[in-house]
């Protein structure tokens, strides 16, 4: 991997960070020199940065209020400051039909992509703001802007675009940027820690549809790390309540 040092002095909070595009973005923003503070429910998952310089791992369910504040008093008392945190962190809901999402789905759904990040960015924002100022990266879906997932994934995910716009143009004058990429088809395991199979109607449907169009790929990770390292960098400071699509084009199907 090639280096620039990019990230040199300063600080995250990256949630998801055990796998898929919280593991890349972790291994990126440290590699760049930055400091981080890896967050994920499975401290098992966790154990690969026992040996990586400048990444501490930080085992928290983000579901829980009382580790929302864990994590950012340690951030506090370990950094000192935050310039930037990337909310990578979730579960889909397998696709599930709208008569067959239950209350139960619902709320696990909303509770880890939706709440989750509205109560980390409330209780970090101020102390962002205190240090001058940082940057937000929230992980949206291809999902929220044409729906073919599930009722519960598809709503999280469009309401965290709305949180994020909020938080632009709240915080702007305050220093603090909030971006939202949306990722398409990734390499990664997100089913497999969603909890089940695929609602087999749903994933019907969504196969039929991603069969449909001209062209798709399955990304790496690491493209969206990337993009995650741009969007909390010095050359994305006017970038402030921008949806990135990462997905190779399926957006526009």
């Amino acid at each position: 991997m090639t280096t620039t040092k990019r990230f040199a002095d300063k600080t995250a909070i990256i949630t998801g960070a055990g796998n898929g595009m919280g593991q890349a973005t972790a291994r990126v923003f440290a590699a760049e020199g930055g400091k981080v503070l890896a967050v994920d429910i499975a401290k098992e998952a966790l154990d690969q940065w026992k040996d990586t310089e400048n990444v501490y791992a930080f085992p928290a369910d983000l579901t829980k209020a009382e580790d929302i504040e864990r994590i950012v008093a340690e951030a506090e008392s370990r950094f000192g400051r935050l310039d930037a945190i990337c909310n990578i962190a979730g579960m889909n809901d397998l696709s599930y039909t709208l008569e067959d999402t239950d209350d139960a789905r619902w709320d696990r759904i909303l509770d880890l992509d939706l709440k989750a990040p509205f109560r980390l960015l409330r209780r970090a924002i101020p102390f962002m703001v205190k240090g001058g100022g940082g940057a937000i990266v929230n992980i949206g879906s291809y999902a929220a802007l044409r729906g073919n997932h599930g009722p519960s994934y598809t709503a999280a995910k469009a309401g965290l675009v709305g949180l994020t716009k909020s938080i632009a143009f709240a915080y702007g004058n305050q220093g603090i940027r909030c971006n939202i990429i949306h990722p398409g088809g990734m390499k990664t395991d997100i089913g497999e820690h969603s909890g089940g199979q695929y609602h087999p109607e749903g994933s019907e449907r969504l196969s039929k549809m991603i069969h449909a169009m001209p062209f798709f790929c399955y990304g790496d990770p690491v493209e969206i790390a990337n993009a995650c390292l741009f969007l909390c960098g010095d050359e994305a400071k006017l970038i402030n309540g921008a949806e990135l699509s990462v997905d190779a084009g399926m957006g526009t199907c």
